[in-house]
Order: structure tokens, then sequence, then C-alpha cells
């Protein structure tokens, strides 16, 4: 959608342009003569000749030379440019106004999860609560601030943010709870059972706790353990239920699909976020996505992550068997 609208206002400025280009173009004198150069030639000769004659001859001389410049026409000097009236200028004015506008609002750095209308406003925003933790160091302003980053998807300042509120406060059980996210989405799915287990333990009513507890299982292979950390999210009342439903599914299906099958694999690595049939859930749809047709593409992002996506380890054989998987959906 950005490069859509800077396209568009960069062939603004440039029928502008085309627009103008007539008023700074030469005139050219019209007719053109069709022989100049054999013309003045002749002229000049007969300039030399007349110098040197007398009498009729001279004249004679003198009414050709006359005759000749006539039809040669007056000497053509280059026009100055013409220049532009107000009107044109306003213009001008406009288009070079509405590029730069254009310019700085659709390209203007964002915060991820930002939108173009509250770009500006949430990172001013953002900023404000960090300078205010940075100045104070209180325990409630670097929570306010982790959690304006965690809203906005900023997971690098909400990790260092929740962590500063951890070193103050080490019972904090919301930041231990957004860590273990964090360490879930970073591709830690071992160190982010042990801190949501932990938070857990402290608010078992947490339910976004519950979820990613049991994504964090699946991608460890511990089935059980996975289902049993949805059914408390289902207990609690969490919100997405069919999502979830639709994962404890996934890890039952699983023990029916061979070890190295690529669906095997998808649905231990992969469902948790995109869900069991890839029709997307925290991650996007997979099932009908262009990207999955283009295996480097699909390789570069398991190997090396994206966005809030963390890297997947897997060996070659389990990355090979994927890609056919999803080549197929």
């Amino acid at each position: 959608m950005t490069l859509i609208l800077i396209l568009a206002l960069l062939a603004l400025l440039a029928a502008i342009g085309y627009a103008l280009l007539p008023l700074y173009q030469v005139a050219q004198p019209f007719p053109p003569n069709p022989r100049p150069e054999e013309l003045q030639a002749e002229l000049q000769l007969l300039k030399a000749q007349a110098k040197e004659a007398e009498g009729e001859e001279r004249k004679r001389l003198l009414f050709q030379i006359v005759q000749l410049e006539r039809e040669i026409g007056p000497a053509s000097e280059p026009s100055p440019p013409r220049r532009l009236s107000p009107a044109l200028w306003g213009v001008v004015a406009l288009g070079v106004i509405a590029l730069g506008v254009g310019l700085y609002t659709f390209t203007l750095p964002r915060l991820p999860g930002e939108t173009t209308v509250t770009a500006r406003s949430e990172a001013r925003e953002l900023k404000r609560l960090e300078d205010r933790a940075k100045q104070t160091g209180q325990t409630g302003d670097w929570l306010a601030f982790a959690h304006k980053a965690w809203e906005l998807q900023d997971f690098d300042r909400a990790a260092q943010a929740y962590i500063r509120v951890l070193q103050q406060d080490p019972r904090n059980v919301e930041a231990v709870r957004r860590v273990g996210i964090l360490l879930f989405m970073g591709g830690r799915p071992q160190e982010a059972v042990q801190f949501l287990q932990i938070a857990l333990r402290a608010d078992p009513k947490a339910t976004e706790g519950w979820l990613f507890l049991g994504n964090a299982y699946l991608q460890l292979g511990q089935r059980e353990q996975a289902i049993r950390a949805w059914e408390n999210y289902l207990a609690n009342g969490g919100e997405a239920r069919e999502r979830v439903q639709n994962l404890i599914a996934t890890a039952k299906a699983q023990q029916s699909v061979p070890g190295a099958s690529g669906q095997q694999v998808y649905l231990q690595k992969c469902a948790a976020c995109h869900g069991s049939q890839a029709q997307g859930g925290v991650g996007p749809k997979l099932a009908g996505n262009p990207i999955v047709k283009v295996p480097q593409a699909v390789s570069e992002i398991v190997k090396n992550g994206r966005g809030k996506m963390p890297a997947i380890l897997l060996s070659d054989e389990e990355l090979k068997a994927l890609l056919e998987y999803l080549g197929g959906l």
C-alpha cells in the first residue's frame, strides 16, 4: 500500500513536469528553410562580389542580396524561456507539497503493528513512556513502557523492559509470564516452559500463559503436556476457543501420523501458530498462500525467522519433508 501511494505521488509530479515542459522549449522558425546553409553561402558570395562591383553591376548584386535575405528570413535567435504564470507556479507548488507530505506520511519509520494514522502518535507515546521509565527508574513506569511496546508488537523493547521490571521486582507475575512468551517467540521453548510454569503457579487463571505453554510443549514434542495446557486455557475462559480446540485436535492427530512425514513436522513445529489445517492463527494463513510455492523463501524464513516468528531448528530431512508438505497445500 505504501509503495503504491509513493508511486502515485511521483506520477503526479511527473505529470506536472510534463505539462509544463512546452514552456521551456525553444521556439523554432516556421516554416524551416529547406536549404539554409546553401543560401547563406550564396549570400556571402554575393556580398563579396558587390564590394568589388561598380555601377549597374553593383546595383544588380545588391538587389539579389536583398531578395536572398528576404528568402532566408531574419536570423533566428533562441527565444528566452517563457515565464510561468502565477497560476502555474501555484500548481507546481501544490504538487511539490503533496509529494513531500505524502513521502513524509507514508515512509515514516513505524513500530511493528502501527497503522498510517497512528504511527507518529504511537511512536511519540512509546518514546515518552521509555523516557519516563529511564528518568524515574520506577518499576511501574518500566511496566507501563513494557506493556505499550508489547501492544505495538515491538518485542525487542518489550523484552528489555520486562527484564528490567524483573530485576527490580522478581515476583512480578505478569513480567515473568511475558518473558516466557517472548522466549517462545524467540525460538527458546525449553526456557519458555520454565518461566510460564512459574507464572502459572502464581496466577493459574492467566489464559495467555496456558496458551503459550501449550505452544511451547508442542514444539518440544510433548503432546500430552500441550493438550493439558490448552485444556486449562479453555477451562479458564480463554476467548480463542475454536483455535485452541483445533490445536488440541492437532496434537491428538499427531499420534497417528508417521514421524518422518512433512505433516508430522508441520503439526509439531508450525501448527501452534499457523493452525492445524494451515488456516492461520497467531501466524498468517499458509493454505493457498503463494509463498509456500517458493521453497527457497520458505526455507529462509524457517531457518532465520521473520518478524515475530522465531527461527525453527530442523534437520535437513525434516526441512525437506516440511517443504514438500507445504508445497502441496
